[in-house]
């Protein structure tokens, strides 16, 4: 399977699951409040156990870290040029705040793992260097920013307190001592092939694996194919920052010769990828236009066929 036919294989099973909710939806077997509760399993319990089961068996190789920071400033670069264009528009606060998320942050484990591993087949080392760059620089951001910016810019009266009080929860939820429990635990002199370690980690594995289907059933109860005030401007602006110039700011960035050309091809593909599926749970949680963010994410996700057809055109 080449990669192409990787990246519509993935895709087509990820509107499959968003579909197959939409159509419980449909027979009042699902609701839309329940959508909640779906982003909510995902925020305490599959998520946390996603980042901690990723995160534990992996070595930090300094290289990679350069890449992570690499991939961090992208990402903040985008959320700058987002504001700024949101700003210029006059955009609302809710709709602004989802601009940001849906063109800063991307699929680059759900959809980027499996095209990386077919760009470079058999090289141990290219996905160690993906992994590394994708749980760092990109989850370690979207998880920190991720909720701050969905509550800063919620349609909802936030007080400066509540947002207070929201940074200072998270360092005691799950999701951040899942992010320092799998950073300390990847630095512990444990012999990975331990059988006692492996079902430990494999414990936590398997609740992650349900994080797709979480997040997609989140996505289908709450997208609603209706007219919808700036539709076309905001979904327009979000396939431009996010599927053309945010790779071609990667380009740009790691255009130097201390990169190494398979470490610049990683970052620009992981750039590449449609918006990241977990925005929709930071914003429905917090009320920020989730129904902007989740069509974003089901158009990027669909045309992201094409443009990262054409990405492997130019690189490879």
């Amino acid at each position: 399977m080449d990669t192409t036919q990787s990246l519509i294989e993935g895709i087509l099973i990820m509107l499959g699951i968003i579909l197959l909710a939409v159509l419980l939806r449909k027979l009042a077997v699902l609701k839309k409040e329940d959508s909640l509760f779906f982003s909510r399993i995902v925020l305490q319990i599959t998520l946390p156990a996603l980042i901690f089961s990723s995160l534990a068996i992996k070595s930090f190789d300094s290289e990679f870290l350069i890449m992570a920071a690499i991939m961090a400033v992208i990402e903040i670069g985008m959320m700058i040029i987002a504001w700024g264009i949101a700003t210029l528009l006059k955009f609302k606060s809710g709709e602004k705040g989802a601009l940001i998320l849906v063109s800063a942050f991307g699929m680059t484990s759900m959809l980027g793992y499996p095209i990386i591993r077919q760009a470079f087949p058999n090289s141990a080392l290219a996905m160690d260097e993906a992994v590394v760059t994708s749980e760092i620089g990109v989850g370690l951001l979207l998880f920190i920013m991720g909720p701050l910016i969905a509550m800063y810019y919620s349609d909802s009266k936030v007080k400066e307190k509540d947002i207070l009080k929201s940074v200072r929860k998270f360092f005691v939820s799950p999701i951040f001592i899942s992010l320092v429990a799998g950073i300390g635990f990847s630095f512990l002199p444990i012999n990975h092939s331990n059988r006692a370690f492996t079902a430990f980690i494999h414990f936590f594995h398997l609740i992650g694996n349900a994080n797709l289907l979480m997040v997609a059933f989140t996505i289908g109860l709450i997208i609603e194919l209706k007219s919808i005030k700036h539709i076309y401007l905001f979904l327009g602006l979000a396939i431009l920052l996010k599927l053309i110039i945010k790779p071609l700011l990667a380009t740009w960035l790691t255009n130097d010769p201390h990169f190494t050309e398979m470490m610049r091809e990683i970052v620009v593909i992981e750039t590449a990828m449609p918006s990241a599926i977990l925005t929709v749970v930071f914003a429905k949680q917090y009320n920020c236009r989730p129904d902007l963010v989740s069509m974003s994410i089901m158009v990027t996700l669909v045309l992201s066929i094409f443009s990262v057809s054409l990405l492997f055109l130019s690189f490879f």
